[in-house]
């Protein structure tokens, strides 16, 4: 028998769209818990015809991507190429100690960077996914347990059959340090009074394939992303009802409705490692990722929130559902920033491989069923999560 363990799954950052990594020194390898991954055949019967008898007589495979849903412990090195993924831009660490790395949106916010994605199952063959994004990223937390989480991948073409014999996937694994919720922080905004039992963060970036698909290719012609959405979801232990009356009446608290919503991106949420790493600056610090909107506590704050009506359960405390809703920047600044402390050199890695990658003229990323990502934990912090776009242009079967 074949243990799951011996899979390997990793990723190298592109120059460009179409220019294939084939450096192996780029890649960064993921442990991940649970993965449905691979090569996403569209499958179409001919259908009925008349005089065609009772039996369907044909099925055909019109379109083929790649693509698949991971669910893993986040650790600091692959973490910030899945940042970087689903904001679009990344600065390296300018200023001492050169630890900082930042994720926010490009000049194009419709701009990310392409991805080759390297795929072993149980090792015993290889299959390599050129011109791959990040369409998805989900990280839960509940107290007292690891920072979890799930990422989406959607990719256009699939070549099977390929050598490992340089990967050395196994010395290159990133097994680094986990994130934990006990040394986590996430203060609510300001003027509320509640305590975080679980939430969890989720980005999005919509690209629709049934749009990328053109005549003449088996392939998408490429993957564009039309929208990209963030939230948060808490859940929180109420201790008065200043967070409710904000969010479900008046964000004022005058004692009546309004249609005015609570708009407050004065928040903070952190997590961080129980290891430590040593900074430029000789001092030892922790990993550690933050996650901002643009910081304003008035009109122009881009973080909008509301509430699902409470749940009451007897012998259980009075808790609430949150969510934070992230808008655009009305300065045309960048709705969103991810800064992550670790000891990584760089997530600036694509170099110019200048061959492409070795596309057949049919090849593309074929629609992936829609996976729903539920928490584990007992109390649910957030709606499950569909990574996949709508995608199936036609019947599969």
């Amino acid at each position: 028998m074949t243990a799951s363990e011996k899979s390997f799954i990793g990723i190298g950052q592109q120059f460009a769209k179409g220019d294939a990594c084939i450096d192996d020194s780029l890649f960064d390898y993921m442990l991940f818990r649970r993965g449905s991954f691979g090569v996403n055949n569209i499958s179409i019967p001919l259908g009925g015809e008349v005089g065609g008898g009772s039996v369907e007589r044909s099925v055909v495979k019109v379109g083929v991507n790649a693509g698949g849903v991971l669910e893993f412990i986040p650790r600091p090195n692959t973490l910030g190429h899945i940042f970087y993924g689903i904001t679009g831009d990344y600065t390296a660490p300018l200023d001492p100690p050169y630890n900082t790395h930042v994720f926010d949106f490009a000049a194009d916010h419709f701009a990310a960077p392409y991805y080759t994605v390297r795929y072993a199952p149980g090792n015993l063959w290889g299959e390599v996914f050129t011109d791959c994004r990040f369409n998805m990223v989900n990280l839960q937390w509940q107290a007292a347990n690891f920072v979890t989480g799930a990422v989406g991948v959607i990719g256009i073409e699939p070549e099977p059959a390929v050598n490992m014999d340089n990967w050395g996937a196994l010395a290159k694994v990133d097994s680094g340090p986990q994130f934990l919720a006990p040394l986590g922080e996430i203060t609510l905004p300001t003027g509320t009074s509640a305590k975080v039992l679980a939430g969890s963060f989720t980005a999005q970036a919509a690209m629709p394939l049934d749009q990328q698909y053109i005549v003449g290719r088996y392939y998408p012609q490429g993957i564009d992303i039309t929208q990209r959405a963030f939230m948060i979801s808490l859940t929180v232990k109420l201790t008065d009802g200043d967070l409710y009356e904000m969010v479900n009446y008046d964000p004022d608290k005058a004692g009546a409705w309004t249609a005015k919503i609570f708009r407050d991106a004065n928040f903070i949420l952190n997590f961080k490692s129980d290891k430590t790493f040593v900074n430029d600056n000789f001092l030892s610090v922790p990993y550690e990722f933050t996650i901002e909107g643009n910081g304003a506590v008035d009109s122009t704050a881009n973080v909008v929130w509301t509430a699902q009506p409470l749940d009451l359960v007897a012998q259980q405390q009075v808790i609430m559902q949150v969510n934070g809703f992230f808008l655009a920047d009305s300065a045309g600044n960048s709705p969103i920033t991810i800064s992550l402390v670790t000891d990584y050199a760089t997530y600036d890695t694509a170099v110019d491989n200048a061959v492409g990658a070795s596309v057949s003229p049919s090849a593309s990323l074929s629609p992936s069923a829609s996976l729903s990502i539920s928490p584990s934990a007992s109390v649910s912090p957030s709606a499950s999560v569909s990574p996949s776009s709508s995608v199936s242009p036609s019947p599969s079967v």
